[in-house]
């Protein structure tokens, strides 16, 4: 039997929607369209009438698809998200690490009670020399994933998994580029105030960074610094909404690495009967992280 999950991206720029399919291991793109982004998923509370427009927009991309999916997968944009590093002890369990991100939340945000938000991590680069590992600490509010929950319920559909963008990005890195296991890569997710930065040894995550841009010579001075100060990369991946074909062209003239543009379904097969909207133009690095996630399997 066919498992079928509707994969969704949220940020700023909108709304990238999936449906995939799997039949065994090999996946199936069976619908694809973006739309704007009406959900405040940040600090502030969700409006109703955003919730409401929001609910719209989806309920018609499942009649428009015919979207059989009833599992949906949610990835949030890194800027809605509370990040943290954190040295942690190698034989600290899994509830002291949770501990632990509960007491920098409280440090952080005072006026909030630690309920107020649902949290996991990423264990990053070890030390073997000091017995310690790096933990990035992930947050969101739980209204916010509240919302998203509400949205689901009114139509029917189940909440699978709630993720980082920039680490269902990763998936699809994973998935459709098996020699990301045999080299060091940084993973750039390019958006138009943030890049989101990850190094990854042999497929693992080693580090996480980011950094605030505000134009586009910044996002490209910032990932040639990258290029040219970061010992032991082989090359740099980069997607996201923002980024455009003009956009990769000076990244590329401005790196001393190669770019490649993330290709979310490099390895993954398309419906004979996919529609896409009159609107759309797809280049598939816009939807890594809506792919990324709706194949994650844990």
């Amino acid at each position: 039997m066919n498992e079928s999950t509707l994969g969704l991206s949220i940020s700023d720029r909108g709304v990238q929607a999936v449906e995939v399919t799997r039949d065994g291991a090999s996946p199936t793109l069976l619908a694809i369209d973006e739309w704007d982004n009406t959900l405040s998923a940040g600090e502030k509370a969700p409006d109703a009438g955003g919730v409401e427009r929001f609910t719209e927009y989806l309920a018609v991309f499942q009649k428009v698809n015919r979207v059989k999916a009833r599992d949906v997968s949610v990835a949030l944009d890194t800027s809605y998200l509370f990040l943290n590093h954190l040295p942690i002890d190698d034989d600290a369990s899994d509830l002291k690490i949770r501990e632990q991100i509960k007491w920098e939340l409280s440090m952080f945000f005072p006026d909030a009670g630690t309920a107020d938000f649902i949290s996991d991590f990423h264990r990053l680069k070890h030390f073997p020399d000091l017995q310690k590992s790096q933990i990035l600490g992930v947050s969101v509010r739980r209204r916010a994933a509240q919302a998203i929950g509400k949205v689901l319920d009114d139509l029917g559909l189940s909440l699978n998994i709630l993720d980082a963008g920039h680490f269902s990005a990763e998936n699809a890195l994973r998935i459709n580029y098996p020699d990301s296991f045999r080299r060091t890569l940084a993973l750039v997710g390019v958006k138009e105030n943030r890049l989101d930065i990850s190094l990854l040894k042999n497929g693992t995550l080693e580090a996480y960074s980011y950094r605030v841009v505000h134009s586009n010579q910044e996002i490209v001075d910032e990932i040639g610094r990258l290029s040219r100060e970061t010992e032991g990369i082989f090359s740099i991946t980069a997607y996201g909404p923002y980024l455009d074909k003009d956009l990769l062209l000076q990244i590329r003239r401005g790196s001393a690495l190669l770019v490649e543009a993330l290709n979310p379904l490099r390895h993954v097969s398309v419906s004979d009967t996919l529609r896409l909207a009159d609107h759309l133009t797809v280049p598939s690095y816009r939807f890594a992280s809506a792919v990324g996630v709706a194949l994650r399997r844990d």
